[in-house]
């Protein structure tokens, strides 16, 4: 900081050895010119007392001209009559009261007013100069005031408040600091938010992971040790061991898909797509998960509705949701799928009867990880995230609502651009 400050100030004295020299060189000239021009009426005052004297000596010599030239010189010269000739002058209207009496002292007047126009030039010039140094010094602690600010942002201390509400060039330049301030602050509680967010998710996932494997670890322990287990129990072991494998590679599966998804590398294509056709897909990559569980999958969508996106993207994002209300519903009961379309936003409705969701649980149910009371033993809690994730990217949101009456229903918005 130290070293800061001494670079500032010998910036600032180049700077006010500059602006002082073009301020002086600036009151030279106009004192100059103020001068020339003072000269100047100088010399035409002595031509006019210079022309007047020459026509009264004409006027004297051409009406008497035995008058000796020495006499009338001396005569000019002298100041003996000057009272007496005043007063015959300002008979004729002359003179007045407030002129001076003769050229020369006129001359001598003006000389004294010079000088005195120099010394009231130069001493506004000192005044002058000492306000711009006052006003430059004030300048320079406050920008020196600034950089220590700015230090201490880089030190990471935000707490700083030096808003400045003055209308001058430097009080906008710190609101515009405070304004970068609260810009880093928020970033640096964003990544801080992140940053726990992803130890949060590392947790999850090491949790998520830790569990199956330690299963499957668990049975190939027992069909190792046991070599004269019973083929019944051996298939059974190898189906979980299975099981648990094909639950891992989903997760891996799903936590790629979203890791792409955060990193921003994922080029969505944006075409037209038939919500009809992309229902009918669905139903039946889903018709055996249904039949299983003995739930009935219906449609009630149009089929001239369409949604702009990605078919792979929402395929993925429309199975997560279906499955979830398949997984959830009462045995012999229906999943619904329709659709709500007009001028603002085209909405799909999936509609499932089975156990209530909490309203708190409502507002968790798309944060990765999250399993309610409701979830089941195999749940992980990362489908319904996805979905909200390609959702998002695609100008659309989901929601979910909840009652005895009405069953479980999420909706699907996508907002139309005009």
């Amino acid at each position: 900081m130290e070293g800061r400050s001494i670079v500032l100030k010998l910036t600032w004295n180049k700077k006010l050895k500059k602006l002082s020299i073009m301020l002086a060189a600036s009151g030279l000239l106009m004192l100059l010119f103020c001068n020339l021009i003072l000269v100047r009426f100088r010399v035409g005052l002595n031509h006019e007392y210079n022309m007047a004297l020459a026509s009264l000596v004409g006027s004297v010599m051409e009406e008497y001209p035995n008058t000796q030239m020495d006499d009338l010189i001396s005569m000019l010269n002298g100041q003996d009559n000057v009272e007496s000739g005043e007063q015959l002058l300002r008979q004729y209207g002359i003179f007045t009261e407030d002129e001076n009496s003769v050229f020369a002292t006129q001359a001598k007047r003006m000389t004294a007013l010079q000088w005195e126009m120099n010394l009231i030039f130069v001493a506004l010039a000192a005044v002058l100069v000492g306000m711009v140094f006052i006003y430059l010094s004030r300048r320079q602690a406050h920008i020196l005031k600034i950089c220590d600010y700015m230090e201490e942002l880089v030190r990471g201390n935000y707490g700083l408040d030096i808003q400045d509400n003055s209308d001058d060039e430097l009080s906008g330049l710190k609101n515009e600091v405070y304004k970068l301030t609260v810009f880093f602050r928020e970033q640096a509680e964003r990544a801080s938010a992140n940053r726990r967010a992803l130890a949060d998710s590392v947790a999850d996932i090491s949790h998520q992971l830790k569990t199956p494997l330690t299963s499957v670890r668990v049975l190939l322990d027992n069909l190792s040790d046991n070599e004269d287990m019973d083929t019944d129990t051996r298939h059974r072991f190898l189906e979980e061991i299975s099981a648990q494998i094909s639950g891992v590679t989903w997760l891996v599966t799903t936590l790629l898909k979203l890791s792409r998804l955060d990193a921003g590398v994922v080029e969505l294509e944006e075409k037209p797509l038939q919500l009809q056709t992309l229902a009918e897909d669905i139903c039946g990559r889903l018709e055996l998960n249904a039949e299983l569980r003995q739930v009935k999958l219906c449609m009630e969508i149009p089929g001239q509705i369409t949604v702009k996106g990605d078919e792979q993207w929402l395929t993925e994002a429309f199975l997560n949701v279906v499955k979830n209300a398949i997984e959830h519903s009462d045995p012999g009961g229906r999943v619904i799928l329709a659709v709500k379309d007009n001028d603002v936003y085209t909405q799909l409705t999936v509609q499932n009867w089975g156990e209530v969701i909490p309203e708190e649980e409502q507002k968790h149910l798309f944060e990765r990880f999250y399993r309610g009371s409701t979830a089941g033993k195999d749940s992980i809690g990362i489908g319904l995230a996805l979905a909200k994730e390609i959702l998002v990217r695609h100008n659309g949101y989901i929601s979910v609502e909840s009652e005895p009456e009405q069953g479980t229903i999420f909706y699907i918005k996508f907002l139309k651009s005009h």
